[in-house]
């Protein structure tokens, strides 16, 4: 008895399991993950602050719809799996899944500091986000699903306000590009923002006619035939995805050119509009049968053989360095600090409220209920509204002072809207300051006129206002636009003056407002 206790007395300490008592880097293993993925969200927070309020003005019925179709895709892609996708907080440097978020991230930042559209930066978040989950996954698993990675960031991305940041550049790209084709068919005609203006008569070259709404079910339609196949994501599917992108816009610009040719050329606008939605489906339907059959092209997804998570080391980068993962993140968070001074930069307002010559009588009128509701997105928008009499001219004037190009809108779809029909469209000098564009409306009856205008820079090219926030330069700029209650001529020396005096006065408030700007340190 005596020897038993003996030895149940003699057991040492070690051999007590380790796992009793965690060692300190056991806490590292969980630490790291958190750190990158604490810091991959603070460099998209304007992403996902964008990505949440916008589901706020989407309908119940369609937050529905959006969230069965995700859980769908999530329970799918896990069904399909041979094995349940495995996780573990010791995240694998993997060459793919790395350079997707760190790709994703550089090009989100690039793209806020050159231009922002909201809807890109969300894309490439959703995009960036799913690499750092490849990081903790089982790679077989990331891979084969990668596709449904690319359905949600081009889902959700464009569940609201579908139409702003990309739909009007697209469709000021199509107009200018229809009336090339136009003018190879000696077509007379000129591209006004997104209208066409033909010799005999003006067609609009309207939201659907953009093209980004076959763009994005094209590519839905690509990302869904990738995955319901199993191809596997590689150069040639890339290849593909190009390809893809350059049939669906030729088709769009095409269908807008026939749609241009038989309502204004030859005079027939109820066919056009009979063939209007059809002729869209049609070159979508194309555009994807001419696309599968690409697809085929691209070889199907192979599974690696893998044990677990962290296998296969061939496909891992600096696995052995211990500065490794630490770089990572640090990297990560530098993406953080960059994206939080693109925004300390935005630039602020600078113009002074405008002050006519005593000659233009003039008074303050309110903005009319359309106005008021698109100007409204944009509280840092200054628009004033005017009714002026200036010798034998009469009419109205409206100004906006903005920082950003998404603010402005061509000043004939108002008219369109307001039903006064614009009959024609020219590019007039009317001083040697001003180039702008003259409106001939109502048959002749009332003239308009309207320029963009900045401290360096005046003009009446949309394209060129786009530009400057592209290059960071001339930051404030106004849209100048004129309605006559009279059908005047350009050349009169009357329009002259009066335009060289509202160019002169908002120049003088854009020099106001930025010495304002500057005393108070703005």
């Amino acid at each position: 008895m005596s020897s038993g206790i003996m030895q149940r007395t003699n057991i040492t300490d070690s051999a007590i399991p380790d796992s009793v008592t965690p060692h300190p880097a056991v806490y590292l293993v969980w630490l790291a993950p958190f750190l990158l993925a604490l810091a991959w969200f603070s460099a998209n927070i304007s992403a996902v602050k964008w990505l949440l309020s916008s589901f706020v003005e989407i309908p119940t019925l369609y937050k529905i719809v959006i969230g069965f179709l995700i859980v769908a895709l999530v329970v799918r892609s896990i069904g399909n799996s041979d094995r349940p996708p495995g996780f573990s907080p010791h995240f694998v440097l993997r060459r793919d899944p790395l350079l997707l978020m760190l790709g994703a991230g550089i090009c989100s930042i690039a793209l806020q500091y050159i231009i922002d559209i909201k809807q890109l930066t969300v894309l490439l978040f959703i995009l960036g986000t799913y690499g750092l989950c490849g990081l903790l996954v089982e790679q077989n698993f990331w891979r084969k699903n990668l596709p449904v990675a690319g359905l949600l960031a081009c889902i959700l991305p464009f569940n609201s306000q579908f139409n702003s940041g990309l739909g009007l550049p697209a469709r000021v790209l199509t107009a200018q590009v229809v009336e090339q084709l136009l003018s190879m068919l000696h077509v007379g005609a000129i591209s006004s923002y997104d209208i066409i203006v033909l010799e005999n008569g003006i067609a609009h070259v309207d939201v659907p006619c953009s093209g980004i709404k076959t763009l994005l079910v094209g590519t839905l339609f690509l990302l869904a035939a990738t995955w319901q196949e199993g191809r596997k994501m590689s150069l040639r599917w890339l290849a593909v995805g190009a390809a893809n992108l350059l049939i669906l816009v030729c088709a769009n610009t095409a269908r807008v050119a026939v749609l241009v040719l038989v309502s204004e050329v030859f005079q027939q606008p109820n066919i056009a509009q009979i063939m209007h939605v059809p002729l869209g489906i049609v070159g979508l339907v194309c555009a994807c049968f001419v696309t599968w059959l690409m697809l085929q092209r691209v070889p199907k997804f192979q599974p690696e053989k893998t044990s677990g998570i962290s296998a296969k080391p061939n496909s891992e980068i600096m696995q052995n360095h211990p500065l490794a993962k630490p770089g990572i993140i640090a990297a990560v968070a530098v993406l953080a600090v960059m994206a939080q001074l693109s925004h300390v930069e935005t630039p602020k307002m600078a113009i002074a409220p405008l002050r006519l010559p005593e000659y233009i009588k003039s008074e303050s009128i309110s903005l009319n209920p359309s106005e008021q509701k698109f100007f409204g997105n944009y509280p840092d928008t200054q628009t004033q509204k005017i009714r002026f009499v200036a010798g034998n001219l009469r009419g109205s004037m409206l100004t906006v002072a903005s920082t950003s190009w998404q603010t402005y809108h061509a000043p004939e779809l108002c008219f369109v809207a307001s039903g006064i029909p614009v009959n024609r469209i020219e590019k007039k000098q009317l001083t040697p300051s001003v180039t702008a564009r003259w409106l001939s409306l109502k048959d002749n009856e009332l003239s308009a006129t309207y320029w963009l205008q900045s401290p360096q820079q005046t003009t009446d090219n949309f394209l060129s206002r786009i530009g400057s926030d592209i290059t960071h330069t001339n930051h404030t700029w106004v849209l100048v636009s004129i309605l006559f209650d009279s059908s005047v001529s350009p050349e009169s020396s009357e329009i002259q003056k009066f335009a060289n005096t509202v160019h002169n006065t908002v120049n003088l408030s854009l020099k106001r407002g930025k010495s304002e700007k500057i005393k108070t340190g703005i």
